[in-house]
């Protein structure tokens, strides 16, 4: 009796804390940083995303390494095969107050706790040929200053550049005896320096040494145009020269009214180390890297001469997919391999090379009976626990049923089979009936490939012939009012509308029209837009751009959802989102500003890649 006491009086106990451990998480409570490496002056921002409420945080604990510098909330709504799903999100800019590895702690946030975060601090850079003050500069960094021969690390230049900068161009670096990858991570954010309020935009490289010993990488050079500023400190700009050139100040190029600048961003120096000499080979750094195999059978089983189709895949982080080894099978005994050609892929949206190489291989058993894969590895270098590694895929045995005749009549097209079977009173010779039906490579895919052309010339007979019945079905088109023919419109395509006016091609915009809304209710934002820009150029061929498609708009939703259509395929916006507006505000139609003007070619262009 006092035992079963005890037991209530511990789940009594258990009830609060598990109400605190739910409450420890929170519904949909997600943080995360824009970046995970910043050097010292520079800031980071922290994101607070919840599918729920979003309350305050409390910010005292991160004031013992950041300096908090702001705060911003911001809102997203997203419809997905009728569901509608909300987000709340809150950013909190941060300045490091020193270098080194700094722990971001768990802040509660509504009675709900953040996951802590790490952040690499580093050192604050050296300047390039400007300094703080200019209207622009340049700096460089290495994330790691002594890599192996063929390793990855990241170079990075970061942009300072002052509010009147309005227009401008880099090159790219350069390096002799190392290689160098654009990364797609482009970062823009704000630093204050010596009291100035610099713009920053910060782009990467994948740089790769391909020998040892000291490399010198060469910074990109910046040149741009900077607003001349009045003798009263401010921007002064003469009224005539906006009046005759409205878009001026918005492209940055104000004839006699700006000054040409530049910048030169400082070399950054690395010293390669060459491959440990108990490495092995092949020397493969890289920072993860799996094997796959996929296409085996689940239930193990095979037939003798039918084609088994595998897949063999090799990826490496840090690592782009032209560095990796071909992927190839060890000889198979009792089956022959045919190898197809390999795919490669590079993954460049991080701050590590993600590299594929796929092959697919088929596999034909020469006879019934236990069929043996032998076990698949690969040697590489894991540079960072700094030791050698091996990747493997374990043997797989398969149970091949039937035989090389069986695999012969199972083959055999049905013509042969029904002479075969008209034949059956002879019987055959042994060793005609053993006799796979595929005795080689070259005569299996000969048959291959004439059963595909006999395919695509029956295809093309039936096409024209449907073509030829449909055409003298048509009747001929109507006289108009006139007595001329209406053949002209009907050859291109047009038929007249209860207006008077024409409906171009309306068949193909109907399916158009549709296929854009498919793809906008599936959320693939690339297919989405595709369909949008072709479906609007089936009757506006003359807006050949999205500049020009947003500018000919003159639904303001319309132009918002193309604009979230746009961030979400160009800037990582919510691809979802943007989806949903477009389905929505395109769902009538285009609402076009002028149907009889197109869009000019002021009007469609796109905005400068430094505005002011």
């Amino acid at each position: 009796m006092m035992r079963r006491w005890w037991l209530v009086i511990l789940l009594v106990a258990l009830v609060p804390m598990a109400h605190a451990a739910g409450a420890a998480t929170g519904p949909g409570l997600h943080a995360f940083l824009d970046r995970n490496h910043v050097s010292l002056g520079g800031t980071v921002t922290l994101n607070i995303q919840s599918s729920g409420a979003l309350g305050t945080p409390d910010l005292s604990p991160l004031q013992k390494d950041f300096q908090v510098l702001g705060s911003s909330r911001s809102s997203s709504v997203a419809i997905v095969n009728g569901k509608t799903s909300r987000t709340a999100q809150l950013g909190i800019a941060l300045k490091p107050l020193h270098a080194g590895t700094l722990t971001i702690p768990a802040l509660d946030v509504g009675g709900a706790q953040t996951p802590p975060l790490s952040l690499q601090v580093g050192a604050a850079p050296a300047g390039g040929t400007g300094r703080v003050g200019d209207p622009v500069y340049m700096e460089t960094s290495v994330l790691s200053s002594s890599p192996y021969v063929n390793e990855q690390t990241v170079y990075t230049v970061r942009l300072f550049y002052l509010p009147g900068v309005v227009d401008g161009g880099m090159s790219d670096p350069s390096a002799d005896g190392a290689r160098l990858i654009p990364l797609d991570r482009d970062h823009r954010y704000t630093v204050e320096r010596n009291g100035y309020t610099y713009r920053v935009l910060e782009q990467s490289w994948a740089l790769i040494p391909l020998r040892s010993g000291p490399i010198t990488v060469q910074g990109p050079e910046f040149q741009g145009q900077q607003v001349a500023p009045g003798n009263s400190g401010t921007w002064f700009i003469d009224p005539n020269t906006l009046f005759n050139n409205p878009n001026a100040l918005l492209n940055g190029r104000i004839p006699g009214f700006g000054k040409a600048i530049r910048a030169d961003a400082p070399q950054a120096r690395i010293d390669a180390r060459a491959a440990p000499a108990h490495a092995g080979t092949p020397w493969l750094p890289a920072r993860d890297l799996q094997l796959k195999l996929t296409g085996l059978p689940a239930n193990g089983e095979a037939g003798a001469g039918v084609p088994l189709t595998v897949t063999l895949s090799i990826s490496a982080s840090g690592q782009p997919a032209d560095a990796l080894p071909e992927p190839e099978l060890p000889p198979i005994a009792g089956a022959r391999v045919y190898p197809d050609q390999t795919r490669d892929t590079t993954d460049d949206s991080g701050q590590w090379l993600q590299g594929t190489r796929t092959r697919s291989f088929a596999i034909v058993p020469e006879h019934g009976g236990s069929l043996t894969l032998p076990a698949i590895t690969l040697d590489w270098w894991d540079v960072v626990h700094g030791r050698a590694e091996q990747a493997s895929l374990p043997a797989h045995a398969l149970q091949v049923g039937g035989s090389a005749a069986g695999a012969a009549s199972a083959s055999m097209p049905p013509a042969a089979a029904t002479s075969a079977a008209s034949r059956n009173a002879v019987p055959a010779p042994a060793s005609t009936v053993a006799t796979p039906a595929y005795h080689d490579a070259s005569g299996f895919w000969r048959v291959v490939a004439l059963a595909s052309l006999a395919l695509w010339m029956l295809a093309l007979i039936a096409g024209g012939a449907w073509w030829w019945l449909q055409r003298r079905r048509t009747p001929p088109p109507p006289p108009d009012a006139q007595g001329r023919s209406g053949s002209t419109a009907g050859a291109a395509g047009v038929a007249p509308d209860a207006d008077g006016g024409e409906i171009v091609a309306k068949a193909d915009t109907h399916a158009l029209r549709q296929e854009t809304l498919e793809a906008a209710r599936r959320g693939d934002a690339a297919a989405c837009e595709h369909a949008l820009l072709a479906w609007v150029r089936a009757s506006h061929p003359q807006l050949a751009s999205a500049g020009a498609l947003r500018a000919a708009l003159s639904d303001p939703a319309q132009r918002d959802a193309f604009d979230a259509l746009q961030r979400a395929r160009w800037r990582g916006g919510d691809a979802a989102a943007g989806c949903a507006l477009v389905a929505q505000a395109f769902a009538r139609g285009f609402a076009w500003r002028d149907t009889g003007k197109p869009a000019t070619a002021r009007e469609a262009e796109l905005p400068p890649l430094y505005p002011s």
